[in-house]
């Protein structure tokens, strides 16, 4: 019987943590099938933004990584390559992305230099580096020089989302998720579309940012998937436009599942989704507006839908299992 651990943190669940979460459902099911396994996710629901609090994340992730695999992030990865330098256990890094333009702090930046300095030196397959789009896995080969890159993307459960399916639009716009990685023009382009008649809003997971503009926009909180799987299905679009080279986005993802089109930019993973889904690539703030004002937008097919199913990570799991 072999041990799988999940070491994770924060006290949101994002959508890295949904795909690290699903990687690791997925692994523990193969694992069972070959044996028996014993499985745990360890999560510390805490922020770690003082030097302090950093070091105890990091001596926790230590002696948490003590399992036969142990699915682990970025930041708690040199402490779990250190804790199985030695050990025959293996360490499966998930890198969702990695744009020093995201506002990474100087020390951060130091942080990802040492991580990647200490993968190049790594030749043994225990030690995996997991990411979720066709982008990263040849920026992380080709740029980065890693070894031993894998690709698996994220997966959704396409019941959750099939009875929010609709034709039925409003005049709203989703402008995404409230981030400072967004574009710097987007707020420009809200007010364009609130001029057309568009009321254009944005989701977060902060409360502290729920904000009310009546004449632009308006950041929302939603409690509860429903609510949030609702609006989005009756927004007219969905707008992917991120300042940064993106992994796989996931509200781009669940917009399509839910019959709304997307529009976004060509940037790291993101480019990937658009191109797959057949999804409208703009190169502009105010090529986004042309294409909302003249109504320029289309929705993929079952077959992209089908293709992103939770039924299908096994493949992508005995890949990565059976490279030794």
């Amino acid at each position: 019987m072999k041990r799988v651990h999940y070491i994770s943190y924060g006290e949101v669940k994002t959508g890295g943590y949904r795909h690290e979460k699903c990687l690791f459902d997925a692994l523990s099911s193969y694992v069972e099938t070959q044996g028996g396994v014993e499985k745990k996710l360890i999560r510390r629901n805490r922020l770690f933004k003082s030097y302090w609090a950093y070091l105890d994340l990091v001596f926790w992730s230590f002696f948490k990584s003590n399992a036969d695999i142990n699915i682990v992030t970025a930041r708690t990865s040199i402490s779990a390559i250190i804790r199985n330098w030695f050990t025959k256990n293996e360490v499966w890094i998930v890198l969702h992305n990695y744009d020093e333009r995201d506002g990474k702090t100087e020390r951060m930046k130091a942080y990802y230099d040492l991580l990647f300095q200490y993968l190049r030196k790594i030749k043994h397959k225990r030690f995996k580096i997991i990411t979720d789009a066709p982008y990263w896995v040849k920026f992380f080969k080709e740029q980065q020089e890693l070894r031993n890159v894998y690709l698996f993307p994220n997966f959704f459960d396409l019941e959750i989302y099939k009875p929010y399916r609709t034709n039925k639009k409003e005049p709203w716009v989703f402008m995404g998720q409230w981030s400072s990685k967004n574009d710097e023009q987007i707020i420009t382009l809200a007010k364009s579309l609130s001029a057309l008649g568009y009321h254009c809003y944005f989701s977060t997971l902060d409360i502290s940012s729920v904000q009310s503009y009546n004449q632009y926009y308006e950041i929302i909180n939603f409690r509860t998937l429903e609510n949030y799987l609702e609006q989005m299905s009756r927004a007219s679009c969905t707008l992917a436009l991120t300042g940064i080279n993106e992994g796989w986005n996931r509200i781009a993802h669940e917009s399509l599942l839910v019959n709304t089109p997307v529009l976004g930019f060509k940037r790291g993973g993101l480019g990937d989704l658009l191109k797959e889904s057949n999804s409208v690539v703009v190169n502009s703030i105010e090529e986004a507006y042309n294409c909302i004002e003249g109504n320029i937008w289309v929705l993929p097919d079952e077959n992209f839908l089908e293709k992103y199913s939770k039924n299908n990570t096994l493949e992508y799991i005995k890949s990565i299992c059976n490279n030794h």
